[in-house]
């Protein structure tokens, strides 16, 4: 039996683009990988995902909540989800972790990027430059502008505007893509706390990108997407546990986490609080 848990202690909000005067993430390592895909078809603006026979690059964008955004964020989307933007769908998967981790994670990347550097695994690396901006660096020479332009706990639509390069790559190759992030959470039959997430992704590659090229490139970016979308739902996991059993040694890694803002900081630090001691709070419940 699965029990549906209340969002009554994750606000939702919109989030309206810098230029609307505005205010993620982002998922960290998951945000550039995100920005590949394969697929071109017309999609016509009036399309919903309730329709028939619509494809399935038409019905996620009919679930984007354009209704709820501001009308420079819905122009800025729409202008990048046009007829040769490329789609890739990243299936369901679950996780235990609680909501309140799983928002902070998403909507600050950098946190997650600071974890795997103090391990010797980071590849990637955030700067922010605003309240939702973020700059996105591979190290290798990419770099990504990400914006979160629409936020609740349910969805997370980012815009990234970045040039890749590659060995592949006779010259640096421009893109803009849309990454819809789907959350849903609930608990389990355990009363342990679910989150299950999928990811839509929409990139417009520059026109001048020859087909012979997206053939090539594309189909690589596609499978490290999916290598890296299991891989940073299974740290999400991690961190997750951490929190629940090992809370000191949380709160010493939160502390080293140097690249992070100290207000973001300490929200992760509160939230990582919350977890366990609700978890000493079930423990000490009668059998």
């Amino acid at each position: 039996m699965r029990i549906r848990m209340s969002y009554s202690n994750i606000p939702a909000r919109q989030m309206q683009p810098r230029t609307a005067n505005s205010n993620v993430a982002r998922c960290f390592k998951t945000i550039v990988c995100f920005v590949i895909a394969l697929l071109s078809v017309v999609l016509p603006d009036t399309a919903t995902a309730e329709d028939s026979g619509l494809s399935a690059k038409q019905k996620a964008f009919g679930n984007i909540p354009f209704e709820r955004m501001t009308a420079s964020a819905t122009e800025r989307i729409k202008s990048t989800i046009n007829s040769e933007a490329v789609y890739k769908h990243l299936p369901e998967s679950t996780i235990q972790c609680s909501p309140e981790l799983y928002i902070q994670l998403v909507r600050y990347p950098e946190l997650v990027c600071n974890m795997w550097e103090l391990m010797g695994a980071a590849k990637f690396r955030v700067n922010r430059v605003g309240e939702f901006e973020f700059t996105l660096s591979d190290l290798k020479g990419n770099t990504s502008q990400v914006e979160l332009i629409y936020g609740t706990h349910e969805t997370h639509v980012f815009l990234i505007d970045g040039k890749y390069k590659g060995p592949l790559l006779v010259k640096n190759i421009k893109a803009k893509t849309v990454v819809v992030v789907h959350s849903s959470f609930e608990l389990n039959d355990k009363s342990e706390p679910i989150t299950r997430h999928s990811i839509d992704l929409f990139m417009k590659l520059d026109s001048g990108v020859g087909e012979i090229v997206e053939g090539v490139v594309v189909p690589l970016f596609m499978k490290a997407t999916e290598w890296s979308y299991d891989e940073i739902t299974k740290f999400v996991g991690q961190v997750y546990n951490v929190a629940l059993t090992k809370p000191d040694g949380m709160h010493r890694l939160i502390n080293k986490l140097t690249r992070c803002q100290p207000a973001i900081r300490k929200r992760l630090s509160n939230v990582t609080t919350t977890i366990a001691e609700s978890s000493v709070r079930t423990a000490a419940l009668p059998k």
